[in-house]
């Protein structure tokens, strides 16, 4: 057998300059005056690299900058050539090496400036020299990872504002928001045929969802999201048809289903859209649809200490009670010990059936007594249950 069909490959983790730099040398792209010139340009860019994160004057932040520039270096190269070493090998014999350190800071710099998540409007973000710090340490692969991930939120901000000016929103009027769900909106507007050719407010919605419930999908909404796609640019296609997609087989099922009240479905649906002026107005819209199953719930009461009561029944699988009595409250107890307490049950119960203008605050009221709850109720020393029932009576609802 052909020895070279033998060999096996070994991993070679040098970095990217190092290996372009030995086979440029062994195959004589590379002689001793450009070597020569590397050896005097990297101690500038160590000290550059050092002042910029730094200091020169300590000896570990110029061991670090060497490592950056190293880094920097091989990314471009490695970028720049395909990871062709050869390819590589020619570029540090045609051009200077700090203009390929300065090359690979101009591509985390053109990285950092593209979007790092599908938001819209988010008004802080990372620091560049921040963002150059950590990522002149990345590999290849990262930033390549990176790229393509930033590259894909560009392109679905850029579909989605496309949509909201088709809908006669422009991008000015849109706060901070998951650009999907702008998407998803416009996909629900035009599926249903809906009558105003805009993002819709919470009126609309409902009127949107009602509209589905009673009729189906009418074949004129059909019509309207082919023409949709029709003038939609072709860069855009895959991102709405992925959002069209979500709408027929996760959000219609539900709406098109009788057996679930609509009133229950507002409050699942409702974070996955995009509603325009959600002011106190929107708020009543769901606050009636969602009344009366919370009123049922609650009993109508809503001070501390019966929601209190609601929220460690639901934690422990329990029926939600706005007030226990003593039997009830040591089965709380028992399931707490013997289950332990759960948070998101509580927080579906929330969004599911509170009153929108409640939702928040009832959230960050759980969030915040949660350790306390569990710490009360969950306690092994406390044999007796005494320790937790007197939490309880001084918590909550026990009669």
């Amino acid at each position: 057998m052909d020895p070279d069909r033998r060999q096996l490959a070994v991993f070679d983790d040098r970095p990217f300059f190092e290996r372009a730099l030995v086979l440029g040398t062994r195959k004589g792209i590379l002689d001793d005056q450009h070597i020569a010139s590397m050896l005097n340009d990297a101690p500038k860019g160590m000290v550059q690299i050092a002042e910029h994160f730094g200091t020169q004057y300590l000896r570990p932040n110029i061991e670090e900058a060497r490592e950056r520039l190293v880094n920097l270096v091989s990314l471009y190269l490695e970028e720049s050539s395909g990871g062709d070493l050869e390819k590589a090998a020619r570029s540090l014999r045609d051009n200077s090496f700090l203009s390929h350190s300065r090359g690979g800071s101009e591509m985390l710099k053109s990285l950092w400036s593209l979007p790092e998540d599908g938001s819209f409007g988010i008004l802080v973000r990372q620091s560049q020299k921040s963002f150059l710090a950590d990522w002149s340490l990345r590999s290849h692969a990262d930033y390549r990872q990176a790229l393509d991930q930033r590259r894909a939120h560009q392109l679905t901000i850029a579909a989605a504002l496309w949509f909201a000016e088709t809908l006669g929103t422009p991008a000015s009027e849109i706060s901070t928001v998951a650009v999907e769900s702008i998407i998803r909106t416009a996909m629900l507007v035009h599926l249903g045929d809906s009558a105003t050719a805009s993002l819709p407010n919470a009126a609309e919605f409902i009127g949107i969802l009602g509209t589905i419930r009673k009729k189906g999908v009418p074949a004129r909404g059909r019509k309207r999201i082919a023409d949709v796609f029709k003038a939609l640019p072709e860069a855009y296609r895959a991102i709405a048809r992925s959002e069209l997609t979500k709408i027929e087989s996760e959000d219609l099922p539900m709406v098109l289903d009788r057996s679930r009240p609509l009133n229950e479905l507002i409050p699942v649906l409702e974070p996955l859209y995009y509603l325009r002026d959600f002011g106190p107005e929107d708020a009543s819209q769901f606050d009636a649809a969602v009344s009366e199953d919370w009123q049922k719930i609650t009993g109508g009461k809503i001070d501390d200490h019966s929601l209190l009561t609601l929220f460690v029944c639901l934690a422990t699988d329990l029926p939600p009670k706005p007030a226990l009595s003593k039997a009830a409250a040591r089965t709380v107890i028992r399931k707490a010990r013997s289950d332990g307490l759960r948070r998101q049950p509580v927080v579906t119960f929330i969004r599911t059936f509170a009153p929108y203008h409640l939702q928040d605050d009832l959230e960050a009221l759980w969030k915040e007594l949660f350790p306390e709850v569990e710490d009360a109720l969950a306690d092994p020393s406390d044999t007796t249950l005494d320790d937790a029932m007197d939490f309880l009576r001084e918590n909550c609802v026990v009669r």
